[in-house]
């Protein structure tokens, strides 16, 4: 990883700081899908890792160099590594992103038949040094629930030991903890990686920053590219649809997805439409989450044209579509699965629900026709969410089905306490 001279420079830089310390002691672990423990010692008197309490028992010789540059990192204790510029802590500069684009995004499509278009989309967001920081920053911590990795360097100089510990599930397993600060910094993790052994199973490539183009370029999909590329794909392929529906909405997402939680039934799923649709003539706070099969497109996107008028109609003295219309951080959504509203999976899912909150499950079986489904997002001091679907039924009853988060529209705490599919009806 490092050539010789860069490591003569190394050593003239920093005085190679052996007598700084008397042992270092590496934990290398794994829990979860498989499971390694290592326990690791690097022997001051000979530079050599052993397995710790066995210093006979010599693993692989160490250069000292590398040690010398690994315990000054830790050291620093008065430079603080922040994750503004995400790049650079993994090693990676703006030129490197630009050199690198277009074979990034290839390595990361060579399975996939993709479309010119897409490709100069993909490359040219790739290139944005801004939105690849943005997609690089998600690379940190430890958000899995079945990876458990754990690294522990311990330098130990007497009765003083300075610890440095990370438990990243990413590639370079950043940050590290030192001294209660966050260090992302990537050398640390590259120059551990060069002591581990290869031979047993280990942190190593982790470390090492293994599967490192992926992950970043799965980031940068995620944030940036997704939606548009999956837009792309559906209006390519049914471009009858999407000319019909530009006459009357704006289309702000489009999915082609195989779906039988929707409408289907069975095991299996079916090819379907996903589509937002916006009327702004009605207000930007509402919009149309159509699904449909791809064998009946046009008959059920032309029925959500027709009853568009029809449904808002029948909204307007809604509380609660009359609060999201005035809400400037709130998000409703109409649903429309075959030419109706309330589908029938959605019906029999929200029978199941009356059933499981001990109501009868029959008890709206008049008040389907026409009843629509609707969902509120809101928003509030950009970090806190609330989510809540409801039914409003034929005869006006309104019944919130489900509700998550720590606040709903104006009501009180004590609303929140119930959450989850709690099927209650609601007076305003």
């Amino acid at each position: 990883m490092f050539s010789f001279g860069q490591r003569l420079n190394t050593i003239k830089k920093i005085n190679c700081i052996v007598s700084d310390w008397d042992k270092i002691i590496i934990q290398d672990l794994h829990f979860g899908w498989s499971h390694f423990e290592n326990n690791f010692q690097i022997n001051k008197q000979n530079f050599s890792l052993t397995p710790l309490g066995r210093t006979d028992s010599i693993i692989k010789k160490i250069d000292p160099v590398l040690v010398c540059e690994i315990v000054e990192l830790i050291r620093k204790t008065n430079d603080s590594t922040s994750f503004q510029k995400p790049l650079l802590s993994f090693g990676r500069d703006s030129l490197w992103l630009i050199k690198n684009a277009e074979n990034l995004w290839k390595e990361y499509t060579k399975r996939e038949k993709t479309l010119k278009e897409i490709d100069s989309i993909a490359i040219n967001t790739i290139k944005d040094y801004k939105k690849a920081n943005l997609a690089a920053s998600s690379l940190e911590g430890a958000k899995g629930t079945d990876d458990y990795p754990l690294i522990i360097i311990s330098v130990i100089k007497e009765k003083d030991t300075l610890s440095a510990y990370t438990i990243g599930q990413y590639p370079y397993m950043l940050p590290w903890n030192i001294r209660n600060r966050k260090v992302y910094d990537s050398k640390i993790s590259e120059l551990i990686a060069e002591i581990l052994p290869d031979k047993i199973p280990t942190n190593k490539e982790r470390l090492n920053g293994g599967n490192f183009n992926n992950a970043f370029i799965a980031g940068i999909y995620r944030a940036f590219l997704g939606d548009k590329i999956n837009y792309l794909e559906a209006r390519n392929k049914f471009p009858r649809t999407f000319r019909v529906l530009k006459k009357e909405f704006e289309i702000t997402k489009a999915e082609i997805m195989d779906m039988s939680s929707i409408e289907w039934g069975g095991d299996y799923g079916r090819v379907c439409l996903e589509m937002y649709l916006r009327d702004l003539k009605i207000s930007e706070n509402i919009q149309f989450n159509t699904i449909s099969g791809v064998n009946e497109l046009l008959s059920s996107k032309r029925s959500i044209i027709y009853k568009k008028d029809y449904l808002i109609n029948l909204l307007k003295h809604n509380p609660v579509y009359k609060y999201t219309l005035n809400c400037d951080t709130c998000l409703g959504e109409i649903h429309w699965v075959k030419s109706k509203s309330v589908s029938k999976k959605a019906k029999n899912n929200f029978k199941r629900d009356l059933e499981k909150n001990g109501i009868d499950k029959n008890k709206y079986d008049s008040q389907y026709k026409d009843a629509i489904f609707f969902e509120l997002t809101e928003n509030r001091d950009s970090e806190q969410k609330s989510f809540s679907r409801w039914i409003f039924l034929k005869d006006g009853t309104i019944v919130l089905w489900q509700l998550r988060g720590s606040f709903l529209m104006n009501f009180s705490k004590d609303f929140m306490e119930e959450q989850g599919y709690i099927c209650k009806e609601i007076k305003f």
